[in-house]
């Protein structure tokens, strides 16, 4: 059994329970777990130019309330946009292979690119972000095969041409860390 934690800081809970469902589904022997408190980022982590938070801090309180709960990973779902040192702005952000990841949703969303509001669109964009920074938290790196979930992507384009599935490769690196994955989130299969 696996156990991954959802948090969320300034998210509605609508994004949690919807995760903690598909997350369910994606990975067959997980159990999921909404946290019910919600994480408060420090205003030191916010910049006021950038109008962004900066993700290695949101990150380093979210390994601090991983290491609080007993699992094998905890994803923050975060609602606002943040960056990294040497680049404009994340999706998300992981600790590689030790159970912490983010995701931020201010990019997901349709608006953020002057669109009309797309429920679906945003709900699909968050799903992927979550498998990708929870491969990562899990242990995954980067993926080159088309399609993966794992694919970088430096654009909301790149995160719409993946799908929300791991492919094989990566599939067998997460068996190998005891993470089993339905086939309905398997590449092909």
């Amino acid at each position: 059994m696996v156990v991954i934690h959802i948090a969320g800081t300034h998210v509605e809970r609508d994004d949690l329970v919807f995760l903690s469902a598909r997350l369910r589904e994606a990975y067959s022997n997980a159990h999921v777990n909404i946290v019910e408190q919600e994480l408060e980022p420090p205003p030191s982590a916010y910049d006021p130019v950038r109008r962004q938070y900066l993700s290695d801090a949101i990150l380093e309180l979210a390994a601090i309330l991983h290491e609080k709960l007993r699992g094998d990973a905890l994803l923050v779902v975060a609602g606002f946009d943040a960056y990294t040192p040497g680049l404009n702005f994340v999706f998300g952000q992981a600790l590689l292979g030790r159970g912490v990841a983010v995701v931020y949703t201010a990019r997901l969303h349709p608006e953020f690119y002057g669109e009309p509001p797309n429920e679906a669109l945003y709900r699909r964009r968050l799903l992927k972000e979550a498998l990708h920074e929870l491969g990562h938290a899990l242990g995954l790196e980067h993926c080159a095969t088309p399609g993966c979930v794992m694919n970088f992507s430096n654009s909301i384009w790149g995160v719409d041409k993946k799908k929300p599935m791991y492919c094989r490769r990566c599939t067998v690196k997460l068996a190998a860390r005891g993470v089993r994955v339905s086939p309905a989130y398997i590449l092909g299969a």
